[in-house]
């Protein structure tokens, strides 16, 4: 703020040499004239002060010898004689602020927030058939709360509608009802839920279906958990009626899982060489090739071909081949090295686990160091999700229930 208004006051940085300083700064404080931002090298001082204080040390000067020049002028009283000077820079600037008022009061941009059943195309044209409201529109023009009551009136899915102005933007923050549709949800639901893997179950919830199982059971892969078709039996328990409705459940179970993992000390890396290029033109159906293919009749050098494509107008690119030869040589890392990386490796698929909710009982992997690798192995004991649909029974279980309904019916063939 004290800057602010020294340059609203204006002032002088000026430059002080020879005579006595010492007295000369004691009649300028005398008079109270206030001088800042002083420095003092090889026998110059410099020093900031008042434009109207500057014509009072005329005296002060004179009397101590001290010769006064002036370095830099800030301030108002500068800026407005820059401006007298410069009528046509001071045009354009009041143009442009004029132009960025007359374009800051018109609406160029509309944006819709929570809409999913009416697209912003819809609303758009909306806006500007029925209210008027187009891009180029006076931001006076908008009435607000009117705007609202119109949307909820014409549209009968909105029922909730905010109108804001930000800038040069209108938006439209609604919110749509949510019809739900049993019928169709059950449409989307499985069958039926099988296995995914084998484990025993530990948790199921069954929200709709005929579950199969129970918690404690020992499952395999494939093997039907829910069924999504619910028999209605007859008074000689036959069945009646089958009737879908669809499967759905959570079922977590105690699964082990194998990990095992080598990783070699002893590995084979490529020393790259000295790459040769080649160049091709395209200018609509006419190509200019520079360079070739050194390497193409000698199959003894190994080598690798990259392409890169460079687009500079339509119908006009360039394609530039690299052709590298490479040798294979003989590494080797160190064990610590191998170690650390199985380590960090075994870290991420645990963070992997927790990431997708799995529950990990038991951790059993070990890193075992040899000469000339290092391995990984062990399994992990997890409580994971273990139902997946599917609207296709599974074979083993249309056995079963084959064979179940032969034996009731008393067919031994």
């Amino acid at each position: 703020m004290e800057w602010i208004f020294r340059w609203l006051r204006s002032y002088l940085t000026c430059r002080l040499k020879g005579g006595d300083m010492e007295r000369f700064f004691n009649l300028c404080r005398y008079q109270g004239i206030e001088c800042w931002d002083m420095s003092f090298e090889e026998g110059i001082c410099r020093c900031c002060m008042y434009l109207e204080d500057f014509w009072k040390i005329r005296p002060f000067a004179r009397k101590t010898r001290v010769r006064v020049r002036i370095e830099k002028r800030c301030g108002l009283a500068f800026f407005m004689n820059f401006l007298r000077r410069r009528k046509g820079w001071c045009l354009g600037m009041a143009g442009c602020i004029g132009m960025l008022c007359f374009l800051s009061a018109h609406i160029w941009k509309m944006e819709f927030y929570g809409n999913s059943y009416y697209t912003d195309e819809r609303l758009t044209k909306y806006l500007d058939t029925v209210e008027g409201i187009s891009f180029g529109i006076w931001k006076t023009k908008v009435d607000g709360p009117l705007l609202e009551e119109n949307l909820r009136l014409t549209f009968p899915d909105i029922s909730w509608v905010s109108v804001r102005m930000e800038g040069t933007s209108l938006i439209v923050a609604l919110e749509e009802m949510v019809k739900y549709d049993a019928s169709a949800r059950e449409q989307e639901l499985p069958r039926y839920i099988c296995s995914s893997g084998e484990g025993e179950i530990v948790s199921m919830v069954t929200r709709s279906g005929v579950p199969k199982v129970t918690i404690g059971n020992t499952v395999r892969k494939g093997e039907l958990l829910i069924d999504g078709v619910m028999e209605i039996l007859d008074e000689s328990m036959a069945v009646a009626e089958s009737i879908p409705v669809g499967a759905d459940g959570d079922i977590r179970a105690k699964v082990t899982e194998n990990y095992s993992k080598t990783y070699p000390a002893s590995q084979k890396s490529r020393n790259y060489g000295r790459a040769a290029w080649k160049f091709t033109l395209s200018i609509g159906g006419h190509t200019i090739t520079f360079g070739k293919n050194p390497y193409e009749n000698d199959k003894e050098t190994t080598y690798v071909h990259l392409t890169e494509f460079y687009n500079w107008w339509p119908g006009i690119y360039v394609q530039a081949d690299a052709f590298r030869p490479y040798t294979n040589i003989p590494s080797w890392t160190a064990l610590s090295q191998l170690k650390l990386r199985a380590e960090n490796e075994l870290s991420d698929i645990i963070h992997e686990f927790e990431e997708k909710g799995v529950q990990i009982l038991e951790n059993n992997v070990k890193i075992l160091m040899y000469e000339d690798r290092v391995e990984a192995s062990g399994n992990f004991v997890l409580i994971k999700p273990i139902g997946e649909g599917t609207d296709i029974l599974p074979e083993d279980a249309q056995n079963d229930e084959i064979g179940e309904t032969d034996e009731y019916n008393g067919n031994d063939d």
